[in-house]
């Protein structure tokens, strides 16, 4: 399999406390020309964040010491790592607590080899793309600075996740028109996506918390009902 120099440069952390599992993971992502490495608990985890710094975590759920929501929302609390949960829960519930506790991405167990990696590559894409040719973008209070990677609202810096600021950027661009619920999906995750919504809903409740005045009416990222969601150029 063709790799480029950018994925043999990215490191991938997999936590996973079932020894098989994790090294046939390890297999699929080194032989993709990634860097992936493996950690059993959810303690050697953090360790290994805080020390090593990797480029992307695959965190199973199960863990023997910490529960990989909780290590989760330790890692959210300070860091806006790229992170795919790995879950043998195949419930939507699941799903939901993964992505509002901050993960970018869920895929339940067992899963097709090829459909992590290409998420896995989605993922790492979303973190590294800037828009062009525009270097900022500004709808009333809200301001994003591309080249950095940084919002603002009211000159305050906004702490945003890989997703939220994809799905950000893409408001901001078409400010004052509709983007449909699947255009949304597509830009943001992929078209594998089309047709979730309740991704969608997750991430959008969790950038309203951070750009809204009152995150129940909203002001910047509103509802189309039935149709997607737009940004107002005016209030």
């Amino acid at each position: 399999m063709a790799t480029s120099v950018e994925e043999q440069d990215l490191n991938i952390l997999i936590v996973e406390d079932d020894e098989d599992t994790a090294e046939v993971v390890c297999t699929l992502l080194n032989d993709a020309g990634f860097k992936a490495s493996a950690v059993d608990s959810g303690q050697l985890a953090l360790n290994e964040i805080n020390a090593a710094n990797p480029d992307l975590v695959l965190l199973d759920l199960n863990l023997p010491d910490i529960n990989g929501l909780d290590v989760l929302r330790s890692v959210r609390s300070h860091s806006f790592l790229p992170m795919i949960v790995l879950s043998g829960y195949g419930q939507d519930r699941d799903r939901i607590y993964a992505l509002e506790a901050g993960a970018d991405d869920y895929m339940a167990k067992p899963f097709s080899p090829e459909e992590l990696v290409a998420r896995v590559k989605a993922l790492l894409r979303r973190v590294e793309w800037t828009p062009k040719p525009e270097t900022h973008l500004r709808v009333r209070d809200l301001e994003l600075d591309m080249p950095r990677r940084q919002a603002m609202i009211r000159e305050k810096r906004l702490h945003l996740t890989p997703i939220e600021y994809g799905i950000l950027v893409m408001l901001m661009k078409s400010a004052g028109n509709v983007i449909t619920h699947d255009e949304l999906l597509k830009s943001v995750w992929g078209d594998e996506y089309k047709g979730d919504f309740s991704v969608l809903r997750v991430n959008i409740s969790r950038l309203r918390q951070k750009i809204e005045d009152n995150a129940r009416r909203p002001n910047y990222v509103v509802t189309a009902p039935g149709q997607g969601y737009w940004m107002p150029t005016n209030r």
